[in-house]
């Protein structure tokens, strides 16, 4: 008879070699590498984002408060009488400031301050902007992240309803023949290193502008009739 032996096999284990470790730990780190990448790219995304999204908030909500106070420049009540206040006026500077007034409705009317402002007075409207980028009326802050405003005037000195030219405040002759006042804001986001590089370049005010602090910005610019002085 054929003798079996039942004695179990010695399989012989060997571990990891060197070169397999460190292909190992090769991939680990590309891996590693890859996600991290990945991730930052999601949170600039993200902030990116985030500012684009705060800056036209700010953007339009500043325009839109602008606009509403232009319009109504040099309004009054009894259309048969001269108007009592100074419907525009505006100075040039490193930031433009602009005032309005006009008379409230019957029964008064809120200012930007939220103050009622009684009929038989003006309501007054003095927009500036600070050294903490936000637009105040009447020094009160209505937008932040707005850190220039440039404004130029529309002339229509022959009151014929054409628009002969837009000036500075410096170069407006009277203040009376203005029927149209074109609003530009440069808004700022929030969060630094956003822009591509450090660095962006846009138009604003008419002549191309770079800013390498890594601050993202949007120029809004809106053209508004002064009715009440417009033909």
């Amino acid at each position: 008879m054929k003798h079996i032996n039942s004695a179990p096999c010695l399989i012989r284990q060997l571990g990891m070699s060197l070169i397999e470790l460190m292909v190992a730990m090769t991939a680990g780190l590309v891996l590693l590498i890859a996600l991290a990448y990945f991730f930052l790219g999601s949170r600039q995304i993200n902030r990116t984002h985030d500012d684009v999204s705060r800056m036209q908030e700010s953007g339009r909500y500043a325009l839109e408060i602008l606009g509403k106070a232009i319009r109504q420049a040099g309004y009054r009540t009894d259309a048969d009488s001269p108007f009592s206040g100074v419907a525009l006026t505006g100075a040039d500077g490193a930031k433009d400031t602009i005032t309005v007034q006009y008379d409230p409705q019957e029964g008064g009317e809120a200012d930007c301050t939220g103050a009622n402002v009684a009929a038989g007075t003006l309501v007054t409207y003095a927009f500036a902007v600070n050294g903490s980028r936000e637009l105040t009326c009447n020094n009160v802050v209505v937008a932040d992240n707005i850190e220039d405003m440039q404004i130029a005037y529309g002339i229509d000195a022959n009151k014929d309803g054409v628009i002969e030219s837009y000036q500075a405040a410096g170069g407006v002759a009277s203040f009376g023949q203005v029927a149209a006042v074109q609003v530009s804001l440069l808004v700022r986001g929030g969060t630094s290193n956003v822009a591509a590089n450090g660095s962006q370049t846009f138009t604003y005010n008419g002549a191309p502008t770079t800013r390498t602090d890594g601050f993202l910005r949007q120029v809004y610019t809106a053209t508004y009739t002064v009715r009440n002085q417009a033909k």
